[in-house]
């Protein structure tokens, strides 16, 4: 399908036409700029942002967002002060699953490629979303012909460079940005990384799963934290 002028990205959107533009330029939406300033916006990344309902509510700050999926994960929080843990932990209590899967989905710029070899571009990154669904869900499996993943220690810049990506709104490969401070060790990422990944995915299949997880792993932390 051909890309979108932005007054019908705005349409379909809900949204005007400045904020299409604003959305581009953050890297929220995926498109081009033409040589006369036009922007050109993907369907595919319209789909994205229409299926997580980014514009209902505000968003959470990276830091925070990447916080609450680390305890959603069980992971100790730290470099975070005591009134953002309670903060973070009050969200959980009071969100959906949903609302959750929403309202984090902007910690993480999306950046597409096309690659040489998906399969050692994937070797090298952390997997997360469709690339570790069945880490998640048995029921599920993960694809092997698109790669999801954030870089483990260099940049996004350095790792494009060395492995001759080329940047393409409809490639097979997904780079999420991740927060300075994270590192990830594994093969994965946290579950509930890997889980609100997933919930990005334009599949109903997909998001519903993720949004599933995330609520499995709410309760257990509810669970685990109610007295």
């Amino acid at each position: 399908m051909d890309s979108l002028m932005t007054k019908d990205a705005a349409r379909a959107l809900g949204v005007s036409q400045r904020q299409v533009t604003d959305l581009l330029r953050a890297g929220k939406l995926s498109g081009e700029q033409l040589s006369d300033g036009t922007w050109l916006v993907t369907p595919r990344s319209i789909s994205e942002r229409r299926s997580l309902n980014a514009g209902a509510g505000r968003t959470w700050s990276a830091a925070s967002s990447w916080a609450l999926l680390g305890e959603l994960s069980g992971e100790s929080s730290t470099g975070i002060s005591q009134s953002t843990v309670a903060r973070i932990r009050r969200r959980i209590r009071t969100s959906t699953s949903e609302e959750i899967a929403r309202r984090v989905a902007s910690r993480a710029i999306a950046h597409r490629f096309a690659a040489d070899s998906i399969t050692k571009t994937a070797s090298e990154l952390v997997l997360t979303g469709r690339s570790a669904a069945d880490v998640i869900d048995t029921e599920l499996t993960s694809q092997t012909h698109v790669v999801e993943g954030y870089v483990r220690d260099e940049t996004l810049e350095s790792f494009v460079r060395r492995h001759l990506l080329s940047a393409d709104d409809n490639g097979d490969v997904t780079i999420y940005e991740r927060h300075d401070s994270l590192r990830f060790d594994g093969r994965f990422a946290p579950d509930a990384v890997i889980a609100a990944d997933l919930a990005r995915s334009i599949s109903t299949r997909e998001r519903s799963a993720g949004i599933t997880a995330l609520e499995e792993m709410r309760q257990r932390w509810l669970a685990k934290h109610t007295r």
